[in-house]
């Protein structure tokens, strides 16, 4: 970050010969060490969660628009192709979750930690639900409002500018898309606690995270610099919590390939970039993100990063059909349905 250590050539060089050397180490006295000062950290609190968020989501919308896909959908996209561009992928992605918790028109959806707004208007426009979003970040729920009204979506489109253990309600679906990380192994409890009680008796949601194969604490640099308070669960940290609050997995399919593609195009619009990026904040600012993109995408190449999308549904009866039936092979006319034409950014 402070350019002592310059890269000449590619730094995903650098950072696949970390990866593939490093596992040995990991197992060792500095994973020990991280491990255990990481036990000592708060938890995240209402207060701290919001200046957790803040820390990253505060930088500014401009930032994020620069290198972001036109909707600003900042999590995994799904490629159904190689050849696919970030944008269609994006669409892709928010059809997927869409279709994996049964959305149906006029039931309720809530999507936990909504960003700005790209599920809630895919979900209001094409599914046709009712739709609340939550973020702590102002500047988020303010670019949600106004697009809902730019869109004339305002009628199905609410933002709730807040913690997500301020929401209250039932809802008929929920959805968390790359929110989870920040929660904090700490309140794991009392999130799932609050995702049962807000979802009606046989609703379904899909939870969408980061995480690992095993349990272990967060990279230092990571949550130093970029995540604060963050944590990235194991299956079996999800699946113990969830199996307490008569939440059953109904799914579960690992998008690992798709993050390392999503990250790549992140990295490739950013590094275009640059110089705004620089002009907009300094060089070492530059540098830190673009050791994040490529640190993160190395990770899921090579590392241990895996991007769990899992269906929880509440009690054994919940319509979930026997098999996925995602079909995102659409007609022409439903490709222009989809189409960033008529999408709202978030």
């Amino acid at each position: 970050m402070s350019g002592d250590i310059e890269v000449h050539g590619c730094l995903m060089d650098v950072v696949e010969g970390f990866y593939r050397t490093w596992p040995g180490a990991a197992s060792g006295w500095h994973n020990r060490i991280n491990e255990w000062c990481h036990g000592f950290s708060w938890g995240n609190s209402r207060d701290r969660a919001a200046s957790n968020a803040r820390h990253h989501y505060n930088i500014g919308n401009d930032f994020y628009k620069l290198w972001l896909d036109p909707s600003l959908t900042y999590s995994c996209a799904y490629f159904l192709d190689e050849d696919d561009d970030l944008a269609t992928a994006q669409q892709q992605k928010l059809e997927v979750v869409c279709q994996k918790a049964r959305l149906n028109p006029s039931q309720k959806l809530l999507d936990i930690g909504c960003g700005w707004g790209s599920l809630l208007f895919h979900a209001a426009r094409h599914h046709r639900a009712h739709v609340v979003g939550v973020t702590p970040v102002k500047a988020q729920a303010d670019y949600i409002e106004a697009e809902a009204r730019r869109q004339r979506l305002s009628d199905r489109v609410r933002v709730i500018c807040g913690d997500w253990r301020d929401v209250t309600g039932r809802f008929d679906r929920i959805t968390s898309i790359g929110m989870f990380e920040h929660v904090g192994l700490k309140q794991y409890p009392e999130f799932f606690r609050s995702w049962h009680k807000l979802l009606v008796d046989g609703g379904l949601s899909v939870l969408h995270t980061i995480g690992r194969m095993k349990p272990q604490p967060v990279d230092p640099w990571i949550r130093r610099y970029i995540f604060p308070g963050g944590y990235l669960p194991a299956l079996t940290q999800i699946n113990s919590q969830v199996a307490g609050e008569d939440l059953w997995i109904g799914d579960v399919e690992n998008l690992r390939r798709h993050y390392a593609k999503t990250l790549r195009c992140w990295s490739e619009r950013f590094q275009a970039v640059r110089d705004r990026v620089v002009s907009m904040y300094d060089e070492s600012f530059a540098r830190m993100w673009w050791l994040y993109l490529q640190g993160a995408e190395a990770a899921f190449r090579w590392g241990d990063l895996q991007l769990w999308q899992v269906v929880l549904m509440k009690g054994k009866d919940a319509p979930l059909p026997l098999d996925r039936r995602i079909d995102l092979h659409k007609s022409e006319t439903d490709m222009a349905v989809l189409s960033l034409s008529t999408i709202g950014s978030g």
